[in-house]
């Protein structure tokens, strides 16, 4: 971490008026803020993230019943 950055070195990878997305070189983890919660996440677990939202939102659009075995969770 450097003196003029308090969060590490972070990247902005996307946002929006609802979330923002950050990549963290120093931890190798991303960091995910909706609101006034933030997450920190392994990348293998924000790309399942990403996989399930955007099933959830395909099958919202479309009016699909999703399965009730949930997804495993990746590390």
């Amino acid at each position: 971490m450097n003196a003029d950055n308090e969060t590490g070195d972070r990247r902005i990878l996307a946002r929006c008026a609802v979330c923002q997305v950050e990549r963290c070189a120093d931890c190798d983890t991303v960091h995910l803020h909706v609101g006034h919660a933030s997450l920190r996440l392994t990348m293998a677990a924000f790309l399942s993230l990403c996989a399930t939202l955007l099933e959830a939102a395909q099958a919202a659009t479309q009016g699909a019943v999703v399965p009730s075995a949930p997804r495993r969770a990746a590390n």
